[in-house]
């Protein structure tokens, strides 16, 4: 007698059981997006934690002159909060204006000091009048900028009030002053970050190891071209050490 396939299968089925359901395999949760993070508010984190020392030991870097890089950050971090301004941007100013951070320097147009602030300046702003000392010429700077900020509600328009870019007045080639300030505060905002990230040496021991100017040769003069504040007239012909050092500072050894 032939045997019902059905028949067989309902009997090697268990009475009552129910057909396993199918159960698809679940798809991996997808990975968080990245966090994007502002780097003005992690440098003001890192300002709050470890104070001026970052930017002294990138100061120092940029500059070979550690011994005048160490106030001048501490005079930059206080500025900045009191102006409400990132540390990084007064620092870039400061690198611009007189990169090898002299503190007697004279521009060819009378500008003095650390940020190259004109005489005509001098004691304003609740600040000293001395123009030579570090914190005095600082104070001077990023004074004379947040009044700029807040006359033209712009940085870059700011920043080229800073170099004496005004109308009927313009100095050479100044309309590129705020996109190098701000290029500069750029990368020295991650200087500073990348510096206070690394905690394997001290700061007053990273500053200790900077290698400085060399000393015995006559101090040279900086004569900056365009980067004053203030600064109307045209400069004179002036005569660079090199080339390199021309485009990238803009200011000359005149011995």
């Amino acid at each position: 007698m032939p045997v019902d396939p059905s028949a067989a299968r309902r009997a090697k089925s268990k009475p009552g059981s129910r057909p396993a359901a199918f159960t698809p395999a679940r798809k991996p949760a997808p990975s968080p997006a990245p966090t994007r993070m502002d780097s003005t508010a992690l440098e003001r984190a890192v300002t709050k934690e470890h104070a001026h020392w970052p930017l002294a030991v990138a100061l120092a870097r940029r500059s070979g002159n550690p011994d005048i890089a160490e106030p001048a950050a501490a005079a930059l971090v206080h500025e900045a909060e009191r102006m409400r301004l990132s540390p990084s941007l007064l620092g870039a100013v400061l690198l611009i204006e007189n990169t090898p951070l002299d503190p007697t320097a004279v521009s060819s147009q009378g500008a003095i000091g650390l940020m190259q602030v004109m005489p005509v300046h001098r004691g304003n702003y609740g600040c000293s009048p001395d123009l030579v000392q570090v914190e005095t010429n600082i104070c001077h700077g990023a004074s004379i900028l947040k009044h700029m900020v807040r006359r033209t509600k712009s940085m870059p328009l700011a920043l080229k009030r800073y170099n004496g870019c005004v109308r009927s007045r313009n100095t050479p080639r100044c309309h590129r002053y705020p996109g190098r300030v701000l290029r500069t505060a750029s990368r020295l905002r991650h200087e500073i970050l990348l510096i206070a990230a690394d905690s394997g040496l001290g700061y007053e021991e990273a500053l200790a190891s900077i290698p400085r100017k060399r000393n015995g040769s006559p101090r040279p003069q900086l004569a900056m071209g365009a980067d004053s504040v203030g600064t109307g007239s045209s400069p004179s012909t002036i005569s660079c050490a090199s080339f390199f050092g021309c485009l990238r500072h803009r200011w000359t050894l005149k011995y």
